[in-house]
Protein backbone atom coordinates (compact mmCIF):
# COMPACT_ATOMS: atom_id res chain seq x y z
CA UNK A 1 0.00 0.00 0.00
CA UNK A 2 2.96 2.31 0.92
CA UNK A 3 4.01 1.59 -2.75
CA UNK A 4 0.63 2.70 -3.79
CA UNK A 5 1.10 5.90 -2.29
CA UNK A 6 4.50 7.05 -3.28
CA UNK A 7 3.91 5.96 -6.71
CA UNK A 8 0.20 7.97 -7.01
CA UNK A 9 2.18 11.45 -4.59
CA UNK A 10 4.75 11.09 -7.67
CA UNK A 11 2.65 10.93 -10.18
CA UNK A 12 0.41 13.76 -9.03
CA UNK A 13 4.13 15.95 -9.15
CA UNK A 14 4.76 14.95 -12.07
CA UNK A 15 1.75 15.75 -13.06
CA UNK A 16 1.63 19.43 -11.31
CA UNK A 17 5.33 20.00 -12.91
CA UNK A 18 4.31 19.44 -16.75
CA UNK A 19 1.46 21.70 -16.15
CA UNK A 20 3.44 24.44 -14.70
CA UNK A 21 6.11 24.18 -17.53
CA UNK A 22 3.11 24.17 -20.40
CA UNK A 23 1.84 27.00 -18.68
CA UNK A 24 5.51 28.66 -18.18
CA UNK A 25 6.21 27.49 -21.94
CA UNK A 26 2.58 29.24 -23.52
CA UNK A 27 3.09 32.48 -21.45
CA UNK A 28 7.05 32.55 -22.96
CA UNK A 29 5.43 32.18 -26.57
CA UNK A 30 2.72 35.04 -25.49
CA UNK A 31 5.28 37.54 -24.50
CA UNK A 32 7.52 36.76 -27.84
CA UNK A 33 4.44 37.03 -29.56
CA UNK A 34 3.23 40.59 -27.83
CA UNK A 35 7.51 41.76 -28.44
CA UNK A 36 7.16 41.09 -32.41
CA UNK A 37 3.36 42.61 -33.08
CA UNK A 38 4.74 46.08 -32.73
CA UNK A 39 7.47 46.05 -35.37
CA UNK A 40 9.40 49.53 -35.91
CA UNK A 41 8.46 51.56 -39.47
CA UNK A 42 11.44 51.62 -41.27
CA UNK A 43 11.22 55.74 -43.08
CA UNK A 44 13.50 57.20 -45.10
CA UNK A 45 14.71 61.08 -45.13
CA UNK A 46 12.63 63.27 -47.62
CA UNK A 47 14.58 62.76 -50.81
CA UNK A 48 16.36 60.03 -49.44
CA UNK A 49 15.95 56.04 -50.63
CA UNK A 50 18.59 54.53 -47.58
CA UNK A 51 18.81 54.98 -44.00
CA UNK A 52 20.78 53.55 -41.07
CA UNK A 53 18.95 52.20 -38.01
CA UNK A 54 21.29 51.11 -35.13
CA UNK A 55 19.86 48.55 -32.36
CA UNK A 56 20.75 46.35 -29.77
CA UNK A 57 19.36 42.83 -29.38
CA UNK A 58 20.36 40.05 -26.17
CA UNK A 59 19.93 36.60 -25.98
CA UNK A 60 17.70 35.33 -28.08
CA UNK A 61 15.68 38.22 -28.31
CA UNK A 62 14.99 39.82 -31.90
CA UNK A 63 13.92 42.89 -33.50
CA UNK A 64 11.32 43.51 -36.45
CA UNK A 65 11.35 46.26 -38.80
CA UNK A 66 8.93 46.61 -41.73
CA UNK A 67 9.68 48.68 -44.44
CA UNK A 68 7.57 49.11 -47.83
CA UNK A 69 8.39 48.89 -51.42
CA UNK A 70 7.33 48.35 -54.98
CA UNK A 71 7.83 45.39 -57.00
CA UNK A 72 10.92 45.89 -59.29
CA UNK A 73 12.48 48.18 -57.14
CA UNK A 74 15.89 46.88 -55.85
CA UNK A 75 16.04 46.26 -52.19
CA UNK A 76 19.55 45.95 -50.17
CA UNK A 77 20.02 45.38 -46.41
CA UNK A 78 23.56 45.24 -44.60
CA UNK A 79 24.24 44.33 -40.80
CA UNK A 80 27.35 44.85 -39.27
CA UNK A 81 27.34 43.68 -35.85
CA UNK A 82 29.89 43.68 -32.49
CA UNK A 83 28.67 40.22 -32.21
CA UNK A 84 29.66 37.71 -34.85
CA UNK A 85 26.50 35.56 -34.42
CA UNK A 86 23.70 37.98 -35.74
CA UNK A 87 22.12 37.73 -38.64
CA UNK A 88 18.81 38.90 -40.58
CA UNK A 89 16.05 37.30 -42.35
CA UNK A 90 13.56 38.84 -44.69
CA UNK A 91 9.81 38.30 -45.06
CA UNK A 92 7.69 39.03 -47.83
CA UNK A 93 4.48 40.72 -47.72
CA UNK A 94 2.88 37.66 -47.23
CA UNK A 95 4.96 36.62 -44.33
CA UNK A 96 6.81 33.71 -45.52
CA UNK A 97 10.29 34.19 -45.82
CA UNK A 98 11.87 35.31 -49.18
CA UNK A 99 14.16 32.89 -51.06
CA UNK A 100 17.07 33.77 -48.61
CA UNK A 101 19.02 32.23 -45.80
CA UNK A 102 19.99 33.69 -42.46
CA UNK A 103 22.44 36.74 -43.77
CA UNK A 104 24.38 39.89 -43.23
CA UNK A 105 24.00 41.43 -46.68
CA UNK A 106 21.34 40.54 -49.36
CA UNK A 107 20.10 42.61 -52.03
CA UNK A 108 17.48 41.60 -54.84
CA UNK A 109 14.77 43.12 -57.20
CA UNK A 110 11.53 42.88 -55.28
CA UNK A 111 8.84 40.47 -57.07
CA UNK A 112 6.08 41.85 -55.06
CA UNK A 113 4.47 45.68 -53.75
CA UNK A 114 3.98 45.70 -49.76
CA UNK A 115 5.80 45.83 -46.63
CA UNK A 116 8.40 43.89 -45.79
CA UNK A 117 9.45 42.79 -42.78
CA UNK A 118 13.21 42.60 -41.64
CA UNK A 119 14.11 40.81 -38.25
CA UNK A 120 17.14 40.84 -36.94
CA UNK A 121 18.49 38.39 -33.93
CA UNK A 122 21.11 36.17 -32.75
CA UNK A 123 21.98 32.29 -33.99
CA UNK A 124 21.11 29.74 -31.24
CA UNK A 125 24.70 29.00 -31.03
CA UNK A 126 25.65 32.74 -30.02
CA UNK A 127 22.00 33.81 -28.18
CA UNK A 128 22.60 30.74 -25.75
CA UNK A 129 26.08 32.47 -24.32
CA UNK A 130 25.57 34.14 -21.22
CA UNK A 131 25.73 37.98 -21.53
CA UNK A 132 25.13 37.41 -25.38
CA UNK A 133 24.52 41.29 -27.09
CA UNK A 134 24.61 42.55 -30.50
CA UNK A 135 25.12 45.84 -30.87
CA UNK A 136 23.97 46.56 -34.64
CA UNK A 137 23.90 48.76 -37.30
CA UNK A 138 21.06 47.82 -40.02
CA UNK A 139 20.92 49.57 -43.30
CA UNK A 140 18.25 49.59 -45.95
CA UNK A 141 17.98 50.90 -49.29
CA UNK A 142 15.64 50.64 -52.14
CA UNK A 143 15.95 51.80 -55.40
Amino acid sequence: MEDGFLKASSNSHHQAMTFLLSVAIILSSLVSVAAQSNPQRIRFARGHSSTTIRGRIAGFDTKDYVVGASAGQEMTVRLKSSNPGAYFVIYSINGRATEMNETTEWSERLSESGDYLIRVFMMRSAARRKGAVASYTLSVAIH
